[in-house]
């Protein structure tokens, strides 16, 4: 059962602005930091699996929203 509903705009808008900065912040420490021996490659998996991680979390979030509201 909801017992609150954030306004449409922050409750759509949430999730993408966590992304864009969490994923600013990564770039910025590999831009200026230099990563420990053997763990160059890890430089480009990682901020794409992050990436991955907030678009299913966004997907997941629109379907909260959907169910609360009645659709499938």
């Amino acid at each position: 059962m909801v017992n609150w509903s954030a306004p449409r705009v922050l409750a759509l808008s949430f999730t993408p602005f966590l992304a864009i900065c969490v994923l600013g912040l990564f770039n910025v420490t590999a831009m200026t930091l230099t990563p420990r021996p053997g763990q160059e490659g890890m430089l480009l998996p990682s901020p794409i699996f992050i990436g991955g991680a907030f678009v299913a979390a966004h997907v997941f979030q629109l379907w909260l929203i959907g169910r609360s509201l009645g659709r499938s």
